[in-house]
């Protein structure tokens, strides 16, 4: 049993403040159980193992802050909101033609002023309002294992394990508030079998023969709350009672709101040999592998509203305004895909000397990617757009869309080029400097490659014609009806092959030629023994990494300045605004007729990078006189792309499409400085029976990790360049 209980836990300095002037607690109550058995079925050949453990979370979390429209707000005075006491010292002033930070109510947007009486009400005068949701948990895992000796030079094993994790939807901690919502529920599982049979095949040969199996389901649900047509919104809801939501300093309602089911199957075959000839031990292995996975997702099926003030100045204003930012919807998206993976390797570790070992070996893997079965994969040809060159697996796509079975797009349905030359080499060294095992030095170089996960294609599954998502910036009818300059909401949409796409659609696209990224890594220790305890050593650590996935904007918009100017017929006041984005982008520049159907085009391109160095110090002392001491500092940097920003996600790649080094700097997982000491005493053995018994052999140990924070980007979240 292992417990932890929330009295013995620090306060959260943005928790709520009760009448008795203390912070409310987290309410943390964390329990782990479980145990072990083991033993023997038949004499000196069958053996059994199995053990249980169970964790029970139960917490409540009491620094969620949001910021809601008060009794002032909802009357149109934003005097007091705007004011500094609510912004840092910093006075707002409403854009005009809002005067004085007030706004006539008669302005406002109905459907906002219907979900703001579903908020949870504040007389702050700031609409500040902090409340608690749940954050409970249970896990249970199970394992068993069997050993078979079979004879002195042949074993065989079989192992299962099974792990189940559910978390409840925070909603259900507190049903009066919508905002709670904000976490979903997961029922997730996990099972693994493993075979394994070892043989000796002589005094110098081993065989190692494995054969796995591993299922993991993952369903991620909510709680019913409001969709937009409960709000009288002129958006369909594939998923009713559900949306989501997000102002700029104010609250978000329905973070990942979205359901998800994902199942997941991976089959794996290994085997190994291992010859040990002389001064060489040698290593053979291959290894093949297959994986079948079906994720169905829904996360924007009642549509993602933004409101980042670019309006007035304020994200509530917005709100109740009902002019959003940006409006992404979409159907159920889903990926249906398997892989195939090979591997073949050899390695050779050989004592050169007495003193020098030296490793070298070669990996063989070929990147063959992920083949889409359900087709939910898409190419783009520019040369095609301009030749008006029309996809024959679905008529009503726009000129330049490629998907399986047209001419032009790669084998199958991958929509990549297969990568046979992934070849990775590695060699090391180790010298004993002295011959007496008192100092050593390691050296070692390697390539390795890595497979992408197998949800980043997910953003082309969930665009047209498949999951149609569509991305409406500034929508001009506002929250109450988004799509009522553009014909009129287009959803729901079945797919088929006369599917009708949507206006300004969003797509993404993978390149043909893309590589699997990879990593080359090195580095160099010196170790030292002093005395009898002590233990020391200086490391060096380096890799470069490259070829790394990336999403590229190929049709963003064009800034075509601030003054007046007429596109298509169409005069505008102010020629750049994010209202006109789409008419903006450049395909629709170059051709009206087929560009009216591509809005945001993100490619996945392999061009980002990054560099980690690192200098690593250590020592260790062996507990001799009853102290044990070993500490670790490390100082590195990690610089390069911007990576990670959402590879699911719509024009959230590089800021200027065409100047990827303008996101370089430090990597988000950086950290300078690093360090850990851990620290151990032993009381002796006392000579007094009394204290022998009493005293002898308790051990305390401590152990101290500090780091350096986390890098900070800072972004206004509105589109400054006006580039979409």
């Amino acid at each position: 049993e292992f417990m932890r209980h929330h009295s013995l836990n620090a306060t959260n300095r943005f928790a709520a403040v009760g009448p008795d002037g203390t912070r409310a607690d987290d309410g943390l109550k964390r329990h782990q159980f479980g145990g072990t058995l083991g033993g023997r079925i038949v004499r000196d050949r069958l053996f059994f193992f199995g053990a249980y453990q169970g964790t029970a979370v139960r917490q409540r979390p009491a620094a969620n802050l949001a910021y809601v429209p008060n009794a002032a707000m909802l009357a149109g005075d934003y005097s007091t909101f705007a004011s500094p006491a609510c912004n840092s010292g910093r006075q707002i002033t409403l854009r005009a033609p809002f005067v004085n930070n007030r706004v006539s109510p008669t302005l406002f947007s109905p459907a906002a002023v219907k979900l703001a009486g579903m908020l949870p009400k504040t007389d702050n005068p700031c609409g500040e309002i902090r409340f608690t949701t749940s954050a409970d948990e249970n896990q249970r895992q199970v394992v068993t294992k069997i050993d078979w000796q079979r004879t002195a030079n042949h074993s065989v094993f079989g192992r299962y394990m099974a792990t189940i994790h559910k978390v409840d939807p925070a909603a259900l901690s507190q049903p009066g508030n919508i905002l709670a919502a904000a976490s979903s529920g997961l029922d997730n599982s996990a099972t693994s079998i493993a075979i394994g049979d070892t043989r000796v095949l002589s005094s110098n040969t081993v065989n190692s023969f494995r054969i796995t199996f591993n299922n993991t389901t993952v369903d991620r649900y909510n709680v019913h709350v409001v969709d937009g047509p409960d709000l009288g919104a002129k958006v369909y809801s594939y998923e009713p009672g559900h949306m989501r939501l997000n102002v700029d300093s104010g609250f978000s309602l329905g973070q990942d709101s979205g359901y998800g089911l994902a199942d997941n199957d991976a089959y794996q075959l290994s085997n190994d040999v291992t010859l040990v000839r002389r001064s060489h031990q040698l290593s053979l292995g291959a290894s093949v592998a297959y994986w079948h996975s079906e994720q169905y997702t829904c996360a924007r099926c009642g549509g993602d509203w933004q409101f980042n003030g670019q309006t007035t100045g304020l994200g509530l204003a917005d709100f109740l305004l009902g002019r959003a930012s940006s409006l992404e919807h979409g159907g159920p998206g889903g990926l249906i895909f398997d892989q195939r993976y090979l591997g073949l390797f050899a390695q050779d570790t050989w004592r050169a000397t007495n003193r020098v070992t030296v490793n070298a070996g070669l990996r063989w893997e070929p990147f063959f990617g992920q083949n889409i079965l359900n087709g939910a994969v898409t190419n783009f040809s520019i040369e095609n757009f301009r030749a008006g060159v029309k996809s024959t697996q679905f008529v009503n796509a726009p000129a330049g869309l490629l998907f399986p079975g047209d001419t032009g797009f790669p084998p199958g349905k991958t929509g990549m080029n297969r990568q046979w030359w992934n070849l990775s080499p590695r060699a090391g060294i180790a010298w004993d400097v002295s011959g007496n095992g008192r100092m050593a030095v390691r050296a070692s170089y390697g390539i390795a490659y890595e497979m992408p996960a197998g949800d980043y294609q997910f953003l082309q599954a969930s665009a047209p014609p498949f999951g149609n998502r569509t991305l409406v910036p500034s929508p001009e009818g506002g929250f109450d009806d988004p799509y009522r300059t553009l014909g009129g909401d287009p959803h729901p949409i079945v797919t088929s092959r006369n599917t009708v796409f949507p206006l300004f659609g969003a797509f993404g696209s993978i390149e043909p030629d893309i590589n699997s990224p990879r990593v080359q890594s090195w580095n160099v220790t010196v170790e030292r023994q002093l005395g009898a305890s002590w233990q020391v050593a200086v490391s060096y650590l380096g890799n470069y990494t490259d070829r790394l996935w990336d999403m590229v904007g190929i049709n963003p918009a064009v800034f075509m300045g601030t003054g007046p100017c007429t596109i298509y017929g169409v005069t505008y006041s102010t020629c750049s605004t994010t209202a006109n984005t789409n008419e903006r982008r450049v395909l629709y520049l170059e051709n009206r007729t087929e560009g009216a159907a591509i809005g945001a085009v993100d490619l996945y391109a392999d061009r980002g990078s990054q560099t980690y160095r690192g200098v690593k110090l250590s020592a260790q002392r062996r507990a001799g006189s009853g102290v044990s001491l070993s500490g670790n500092y490390t100082w590195s940097y990690c610089f390069g792309n911007l990576m990670g920003g959402g590879l699911n996600q719509i024009s959230s790649g590089s800021t200027n499409p065409d100047d990827p080094n303008l996101d370089r700097g430090n990597c988000d997982q950086n950290r300078t400085h690093i360090g850990n000491v851990t620290l151990g005493y032993q009381t002796p053995q006392f000579a007094s029976a009394a204290l022998r018994v009493l005293a002898s052999d308790w051990r305390v140990s401590g152990i101290l990790n500090a780091r350096a924070g986390s890098w900070l980007t800072v972004t206004t979240g509105r589109d400054t360049s006006l580039n979409g």
